[in-house]
């Protein structure tokens, strides 16, 4: 079974570990390596990362992180993206809920 992991501010992963999310990471300086550990095989399957940390991703690694299918990220914000939301709705499931 997929275990699911947060990654961002210390602030944000906070919430998450009172919440019961037990794996973890407080963004580093640079995220590109704590995302591409994130995404080396293990049994983390969603990745929820804050909008500042994705904001500091080079474009390179955000690409990687919408392609990758063993790990799926997911990103929270106050003002998330539709066609981004759209794109990894449609990828986790399957189904684009948008398509009339």
């Amino acid at each position: 079974m997929f275990k699911i992991a947060a990654l961002g501010t210390d602030k944000f992963v906070l919430g998450f570990e009172l919440a019961g999310i037990r794996d973890t990471v407080i963004a580093s300086e640079n995220p590109e390596n704590d995302v591409r550990e994130l995404m080396k095989p293990n049994e983390i399957g969603v990745v929820i990362v804050d909008e500042e940390t994705l904001g500091r991703v080079d474009p390179y690694t955000r690409k990687e992180m919408e392609d990758s299918v063993n790990t799926v990220f997911i990103a929270l914000s106050e003002k998330a993206e539709d066609e981004s939301l759209r794109k990894m709705i449609r990828k986790s499931i399957g189904v684009d809920l948008w398509e009339k």
